[in-house]
């Protein structure tokens, strides 16, 4: 406020300037010379004067590619003061594609790093003198200001924080879906719910391809069992609903006011029936993951194992690796597996073991681990089971209403996690597969009864419970959130297939004080086991 009169009387004086003849040059030379007088440092943005305070030297940023960057304060018109820093280049404004602007600039002590936007003159550069982009913007637009250039402002550094509000769907049985309320579902599909360039494959026991949450969702699939292109499930079969429960905590369609909501809404997917009661050839498998490389998928769920425990086949080790590797056009797939429930140890040789695979674990309303799941140091993070989800319409599937309530297991996490995975890939789709496992397992939050080892791994957890909401604000570049802070089924394992009952929906959990009746006794189990563990 203190500036108004001065401010008044220069546009007087600009206004009788204008009447007599006078050689002031413009209204915005008048401003930049009250900018010079108000501050060391200043820059006009869009006819703004915004006014700069040094706040200390540069130092090299935390980024994964550091460079220089000082400090500053910008003071805006009004009062309104930014926290930025500065780094050594600057934006300029050219005439477009003006050769003599561009040699003018070069004249000028500025160097040309790169186009920005070409096609309306903007160009970054760097002062040849040594000065920082606050240096030469200002010097752009002070007494030495090329003719050619129609603005100068530094390349501010300025944080970034994603604004998506929660998306709540209008599934009717979304409320069920307890598992997805554990994650904070509606949160992250604020930030993204996914993309349909991203396609996610289910190998399984097949698909009910008609499914009213699940027909929209469908691309083309393929049956590696009869050799061709329909991996619709085959009537009569064990577990032959698990396919299509799998489908749908993946990617149900989502917000269309029918059955449940789907872990990466906008994703496509498609089925590979692999399992059925007969034991089938090893390249069975490697057809299968062939398929997925063909079709360029970015994430593939299974649910599946040997029904006995073996070592992995070193051709079906190597399609995985190749897809990890090489699928999703040289970005690589992420290629995730159920940990298994026989409640036992997995060895160093077996599939969830394999380089390319993320091993999924299975957690229980109370983030205790279920009764079933297998551990071990190839154990990568722990997702709830889904236990509400798509099911066989018609009398094949478990119930006549199309939806199951009763799928669980590890089977039931994996494709959880599948979902979250779709969301990743679609919200960073430069990263590489290897990139975007290290991003799950870095950010998962910690088992509330795990034992971590030094490495921060439970062989019962892994690494913790994946946490949507903190892997996509890592990917999106967003501010870190704050930290946050039985229902068990039998097993029941089927042939080469990981399907088993786990924790009860949310229409089933225990009061508070039940709750911490639980935890505290399963604290006293896992305190117990930690002790038991070598």
């Amino acid at each position: 406020m203190r500036r108004k009169p001065t401010v008044v009387l220069s546009s007087a004086a600009l206004l009788l300037a204008a009447m007599t003849g006078d050689g002031l040059a413009s209204p915005r030379a008048a401003v930049r010379e009250e900018a010079e007088e108000a501050s060391d440092a200043w820059f006009m943005d869009g006819g703004r004067h915004v006014a700069v305070e040094r706040l200390g030297p540069a130092a090299l940023g935390a980024s994964s590619t550091p460079r220089a960057l000082a400090p500053v304060r910008l003071r805006y018109p009004g009062g309104r003061t930014v926290e930025a820093s500065v780094g050594a280049t600057a934006i300029v404004e050219v005439e477009p594609g003006a050769q003599d602007a561009l040699d003018a600039l070069g004249a000028a002590g500025v160097e040309l790093v790169r186009p920005l936007m070409p096609s309306i003159g903007l160009w970054l550069v760097r002062d040849t003198g040594g000065g920082d982009g606050l240096d030469l913007a200002q010097r752009l637009q002070g007494a030495a200001r090329p003719a050619s250039v129609r603005e100068a402002i530094p390349d501010l550094h300025v944080r970034l924080k994603a604004h998506g509000a929660p998306f709540a769907p209008d599934d009717p049985r979304l409320p069920d879906q307890w598992y997805f309320d554990d994650l904070r579902m509606q949160e992250a599909w604020g930030r993204t719910q996914g993309d349909a360039a991203t396609s996610i494959v289910v190998i399984d026991t097949g698909c009910d391809l008609d499914h009213p949450d699940l027909a929209a969702k469908m691309d083309p699939g393929l049956d590696v069992i009869d050799d061709d292109d329909d991996p619709t499930y085959q009537p009569g079969e064990q577990s032959v609903n698990h396919g299509t429960a799998c489908a749908g905590l993946i990617a149900a369609d989502t917000n269309n006011g029918v059955g449940i909501a789907g872990g990466c809404p906008a994703c496509r997917l498609r089925c590979v029936r692999l399992i059925d009661d007969e034991p089938r050839p090893i390249s069975a498998s490697v057809d299968a993951f062939e398929f997925a490389l063909q079709v360029n998928a970015a994430v593939v769920s299974n649910s599946w194992g040997y029904a006995d425990p073996m070592p992995v086949p070193r051709v079906v080790e190597a399609a995985i690796n190749r897809l990890f590797d090489a699928g999703r056009n040289g970005k690589g797939a992420l290629v995730l597996f159920a940990a298994g429930n026989d409640d036992r140890e997995i060895l160093d040789d077996e599939l969830q073991a394999v380089r390319g695979v993320l091993t999924v674990g299975a957690v229980n309303h109370l983030e205790d681990a279920t009764s079933f799941t297998n551990r071990g140091r190839s154990i990568d993070l722990v997702a709830p089971t889904g236990t509400l989800s798509t099911d066989i319409a018609g009398s094949e599937g478990d119930d006549a209403s199309d939806y199951t309530s009763r799928f669980g297991g590890t089977s039931s996490a994996c494709p959880v996690a599948a979902g979250v995975a779709g969301l990743l890939v679609s919200a960073a789709p430069e990263r590489t597969a290897g990139e975007l496992y290290d991003v799950m397992i870095r950010t998962a939050r910690l088992a509330p009864y795990a034992v971590p080892d030094e490495s921060g791994h439970d062989p019962i957890f892994g690494h913790g419970i994946i946490d949507p909401v903190a892997a996509l604000t890592e990917v999106l570049g967003d501010e870190p959130p704050p930290l946050s802070g039985g229902g068990e089924g039998a097993d029941d394992q089927r042939a080469g297939c990981g399907c088993a009952s786990a924790g009860a929906g949310s229409g089933e959990r225990r009061g508070l004080a039940a709750a911490a009746l639980l935890g505290l006794a399963a604290a006293a189990r896992r305190r117990g086991a930690a002790r038991a563990r070598p």
